[in-house]
């Protein structure tokens, strides 16, 4: 539980006026659509862009234009892709996945590969290696009230509170801090040029599906990515020394502002905190892109990663646990033994051609809109969550108060 929750009562005064946000975990939320099966994707149903959004989180401003997708990616089937003796559990019901070996880049198993799906704040990876790239880590932040007031999930940060580049990445990876990210956008040069950035990188990475439409993961219009590319991020990812350490990170203290004391900030990746061969990963929600995660294990020395795009988990298998079973098969499969490799999709290879938008297969018309004023991720639920706790510990030290005064 957040810090801020567990304070003693002469300190809750204080708190109910300055306690940001709480940051719930990602991972904690209930998506809303039902699912008991992964959906058969063998048409390639999502070649050019993700399925209609329900929400209005991507509806465009006056005079804004409709983003061009890139092209559409073929050379890999759109279905399930496994060895021999791969059983891939019913209960992983993700549109798209894939498993693969950091170190060497083979694929062990996959599904729509090329898909293009909504990442939600798995995307925040390319932010951290270009924070980490150009910001010394030792550098202070003094962050502001933009900081703190940003949409979504949050760390805790507050206005004139200083925090260096390290503990800014500790919130943004370990508990999907979305005032972290803005903090260090800000420090990169501000938003339009974070973005430039974090898109630059990843098409230097190779990547052939992804858009960042903001750098924190909540839905934009025009954001997409696939399977493919999300391994090819996250495989630079834990090469780097600096973001595999954090990621591979149980808990810090983090820093307080003001006269709000510190926490004891925790991952909230669910497969590095329940399987002892986790080494870090990040999680992700959004209304419309549904779950997404990212989790990697250390086995016998092979550290395999694995990326799960759209995916529910009201049939009780939460998405680390979709990503869990997905790993526990790869683990067995001797290496040379899977179904390709990541440079096959890579922008620099030749093996996986794009074609234009008008040969890319349709997408499937499944989705229905909803009401305009649905929300736009569960990153504005939890924000709005976060101040209704906090208002509420303020009406109760009014009570308190007041009756202390009724019975003077």
């Amino acid at each position: 539980m957040h810090r801020c929750l567990t304070r003693v009562p002469a300190l809750l005064a204080a708190l109910a006026l300055t306690c940001p946000p709480v940051a719930l975990a990602e991972e904690s939320e209930e998506s809303s659509a039902i699912r008991t099966e992964a959906p058969d994707t063998d048409s390639c149903p999502h070649s050019l862009v993700p399925a209609e959004p329900v929400t209005t989180s991507e509806r465009l401003a006056p005079g804004q234009e409709t983003p061009t997708p890139l092209p559409a990616v073929e050379g890999a089937p759109c279905g399930v892709s496994v060895p021999r003796g791969f059983n891939v559990n019913k209960d992983v019901v993700a549109s798209a996945w894939m498993v693969s070996d950091i170190d060497t880049g083979e694929i062990i198993a996959m599904k729509d590969p090329n898909g293009r799906y909504r990442p939600a704040s798995i995307i925040k990876a390319l932010l951290a290696l270009v924070a980490i790239d150009e910001l010394p880590l030792d550098r202070r932040i003094t962050a502001t009230l933009d900081d703190a007031s940003v949409e979504g999930s949050a760390v805790g940060i507050g206005p004139d509170g200083t925090y260096t580049v390290e503990q800014l990445l500790e919130g943004l990876l370990m508990a999907s801090g979305n005032d972290a990210a803005h903090a260090l956008a800000q420090a990169l040069g501000g938003d339009e040029v974070a973005l430039k950035k974090v898109n630059e990188l990843a098409k230097k990475l190779g990547t052939r599906s992804t858009v960042a439409a903001s750098y924190h993961g909540l839905d934009a219009a025009g954001m997409s990515t696939s399977a493919a590319d999300i391994s090819i991020i996250y495989r630079a990812a834990f090469s780097n020394e600096t973001f595999a350490r954090i990621v591979d990170t149980e808990h810090v203290d983090f820093p307080g502002w003001k006269d709000l004391p510190g926490y004891e900030l925790w991952n909230d990746n669910g497969l590095y905190l329940n399987d002892p061969e986790g080494i870090g990963g990040k999680t992700g929600y959004t209304e419309d892109a549904h779950h997404t995660f990212v989790g990697a294990i250390d086995h016998d020395g092979r550290r395999l990663q694995a990326v799960i795009l759209d995916t529910t988990v009201e049939h009780g298998f939460r998405a680390w646990e979709q990503a869990q079973m997905l790993l526990r098969e790869a683990s067995d499969v001797d290496p040379g033994d899977g179904v390709g490799e990541l440079a096959d999709f890579s922008a620099q290879s030749d093996s996986v051609t794009p074609t234009s938008a008008a040969h890319a297969p349709s997408k499937a018309p499944d989705a229905a809109a909803a009401p305009a004023d649905a929300s736009s991720s569960l990153d504005s639920v939890q924000s709005w969550a976060g101040w209704l706790i906090t208002a509420l510990v303020a009406l109760l030290v009014v009570a308190v108060a007041t009756f202390s005064l009724l019975r003077r």
